[in-house]
């Protein structure tokens, strides 16, 4: 089976508040780059919300979503960070950090009652964030005499690519990005005309 080359994140922050049984639950939802911003991320919510009772969090990175992490920040084990981690998944979002802070109420929410209030904090802050759907691409970058200047830009044309860069004096250069499903597909039209160096 064929990886995509497209993948859903969130282009804007979300935040919402979940209450249960005196208990409130602070939510955000971040767009990450990698761990680093992450772990930046967590220690200055850590910080922020210094007098919280937890600060759970968890992330999802990288196209297939296969790089994650989840803390549970002193809840019972799987109660708060893998639901987070989960609620990321189920909507099918990567490249996503949701940190959940607890205001304990007083009142003991037991395990089953802790997954539903952390996915359900979850929930709403990544509703309430933007969503975007990002391309996985390739730069092309395509060398060639001025006379094969219309075959080359009309095979950018035809196929919607977009141009990063042109430059050049004894040679037309310009670089393209291309959706990684397609890349083949592109380099063989380049191909077909002899005389362009990719």
């Amino acid at each position: 089976m064929e990886k995509s080359d497209s993948y859903i994140t969130i282009s804007s922050a979300g935040e919402a508040i979940y209450k249960e049984k005196g208990s409130k639950f602070l939510s955000f939802a971040f767009h990450i780059e990698n761990e680093d911003e992450a772990d930046e991320l967590r220690k200055k919510f850590k910080k922020k919300y210094y007098d919280a009772t937890h600060v759970v969090y968890a992330f999802r990175l990288g196209v297939q979503g296969d790089r994650f992490r989840a803390a549970d920040d002193g809840e019972p084990s799987g109660s708060s960070g893998m639901p987070v981690f989960n609620t990321i998944r189920s909507k099918g979002l990567t490249d996503v950090i949701v940190l959940v802070v607890r205001y304990f109420g007083g009142t003991k929410l037991g395990i089953p009652g802790l997954i539903d209030a952390y996915s359900s904090a979850a929930a709403l802050a990544l509703d309430n964030a933007e969503k975007e759907e990002r391309l996985v691409t390739e730069k092309i970058r395509v060398k060639t005499s001025y006379a094969n200047m219309n075959f080359v830009m009309r095979i950018i044309k035809d196929n919607d690519l977009k141009i990063l860069e042109t430059s050049g004096a004894e040679f037309f250069e310009v670089t393209v990005s291309v959706r990684k499903n397609i890349v083949q597909k592109i380099t063989d039209l380049f191909n077909q005309n002899g005389k362009i160096t990719l």
